[in-house]
Parts: structure tokens; sequence; C-alpha cells
């Protein structure tokens, strides 16, 4: 069996594919240094579209859309073929569309309840109309299981993604994840990787909304999500 049939088939039976040293680590260290600039409200690059531009921030808890859009080490991370190659070959997908992305930090704690926050993408993405839609979960840096890495519950059982700076693991949006407290060392530091088939597209759902329906394009009325500033084909 040819290494991209194992793929399919290991995430079509568990839900989730963990790829190893996918991002070389020098790489994944130049994206630190710009997870480190964007804190201290600094950008090297402007979107197309209206969203603040980063400010300092010291929270214990951190979760800024748009990061790729600020900062040049996380656009190449997410956007520049490698991962939408990867993404087209193992679902399979004849093109890949740029989502949504998150760039995120946690401090550690030392005490408190440990809660998963289970969820499924899908019920964050009611607007969305497409063939696939799917994450690529990031660690910027190496992850112990005391860290609270991203948890998949697989075959009714949670397993904790134990992932290196350079892995990632790929999931699509049925799959039941959350993330349990960080009680390691050191911060957890991730970038959440949002992609679809190409035909994504708006559909109306209550008074549902994701805040992508504020900054793309719209046509007759309606948001666009395949408004290229926001949503690029990037295979």
């Amino acid at each position: 069996m040819r290494p991209t049939e194992r793929r399919r088939e290991f995430l079509h039976t568990e839900g989730y594919l963990i790829v190893r040293n996918f991002f070389p680590v020098g790489e994944i260290s130049h994206a630190r240094a710009g997870q480190d600039a964007f804190y201290q409200g600094l950008s090297n690059r402007t979107p197309e579209f209206k969203w603040p531009h980063p400010r300092p921030c010291k929270s214990r808890t951190r979760k800024h859309p748009y990061a790729s859009f600020f900062r040049t080490e996380f656009a190449s991370l997410l956007r520049d073929g490698r991962l939408a190659k990867l993404i087209r070959e193992t679902f399979p997908l004849e093109q890949v569309r740029f989502w949504h992305d998150q760039l995120i930090y946690d401090e550690p704690r030392t005490s408190g309840k440990i809660k998963y926050h289970w969820h499924r993408e899908e019920s964050r993405w009611l607007t969305c109309a497409a063939q696939k839609m799917l994450t690529a979960w990031i660690p910027l840096i190496d992850f112990t299981p005391e860290m609270g890495p991203i948890t998949i519950m697989a075959r009714e059982q949670p397993r904790r993604m134990i992932l290196n700076a350079g892995d990632l693991v790929l999931f699509d949006s049925h799959t039941l994840h959350g993330n349990p407290p960080n009680y390691g060392m050191q911060p957890r530091c991730a970038l959440a990787a949002h992609y679809a088939s190409a035909d994504l597209t708006y559909q109306s759902s209550g008074t549902f909304s994701h805040v992508n329906e504020r900054v793309v394009r719209q046509i007759n009325g309606l948001p666009d999500f395949q408004d290229p500033a926001v949503c690029p084909i990037v295979s």
C-alpha cells in the first residue's frame, strides 16, 4: 500500500492523521520569532481586507485570527502550497481553499478542573457549504502530555496528540476534539489552520455567523467565501 493510501485509510478509520517532521525545525523557529513579534504588535505584511493590526498582548490565554495575514512567517507555513498538496492528496480533493487561521497561546496553570471543551468544527461553520472542511493543527514547540495538546476522540477513546515542533495533525470538520488545560512547564503555542474544498460557499443558518463574514466581499448582499483576499485557492 502506498503512503498516501495508508494515510487515507488511517484518517478514515481514526478520524485524524499525524504527519511527523512535515515542516523543517528552522522554519518553525522562524515562526516562533514571528509569534514573538506579533505579540509585540509588529507586522511585516498587510491584509487586503479590513482587520485591526496586532497590538501588544500579554494575556495569559490568546487566540488571534488572521495572524498569517500579518506575519510572513505564518503565511509561508499555511499558504505556500506544501500543506495544501498534502491535504489534496490525503482527503482527496482537486483543489484546496484556505478558510481561516488562529494563532494560539496558553500559559501554564497549576490547578483547576480538567475541561476538554469537546466540539466539532462543523458546529462553528454552520454558514459554510462545502464538499469538505478540515483543520491542520501545527505545534510551534514540542508538546508533552501535561501541556494539554489537542485531544481527539478516536473510536470513543480520547487520544492526546503528542507532537513536536515540525509535526502536524489533520482532521476533518466532523471529528470530535478538545483541549485540556496546560499543566506543563511552558506556554502552549500553536497555529490552527482551516481549509475547505474549492466549492466552499455561504449558506444562511439563522442568526449564526462566522467572523469571516465580516471581512469577505459581498456579492448580491451575501458574503463571498471565495473571496481571494481572504479565502484563496492554495493548490
